[in-house]
């Protein structure tokens, strides 16, 4: 082989390299995909009150579900709002955004607790639709 046949066969080679090099970038871009996710909507809050709703008692239906699902994490000394008896009205109410009777669907208790909320799995739905409810009704300490 002489000279001038070498350097044709290695421009050749050097030329086979850079399409075999773009075609594999091109392949690899092309393969390349991105699925758009499609969030869930938003759950809707409960239904607003009727007229003939019962009066939700914070003693006899609230309190009694802190006690049952909230308990020791939010107990006395514990990670806040204190939802003990005796002691979580009082908490709830001194923590700014906790309960908002004027927009009961964004108070901090009710977000947390409904389907989603950071403490859904320790609840069901209808005890955060209790407390939703105790809210709107103006989150009376009764």
């Amino acid at each position: 082989m002489n000279r001038s046949t070498l350097k044709i066969l290695i421009m050749q080679i050097r030329k086979l390299k850079k399409l075999i090099t773009t075609l594999s970038v091109i392949f690899i871009l092309s393969s390349c995909t991105s699925d758009y996710i499609v969030p869930e909507p938003p759950e809707p809050p409960p239904a607003p009150p009727s007229p003939n709703e019962s009066k939700i008692s914070y003693s006899g239906e609230i309190q009694p579900i802190f006690t049952a699902k909230c308990m020791p994490c939010h107990a006395v000394g514990a990670a806040l709002p204190t939802l003990a008896a005796g002691k979580s009205y009082q908490s709830l109410m001194s923590i700014p955004g906790m309960v908002d009777t004027l927009n009961p669907g964004n108070s901090a208790l009710y977000l947390s607790m409904k389907p989603g909320g950071s403490m859904s799995t320790y609840c069901k739905k209808a005890n955060a639709d209790s407390v939703y409810k105790w809210i709107r009704q103006g989150a009376k300490n009764n």
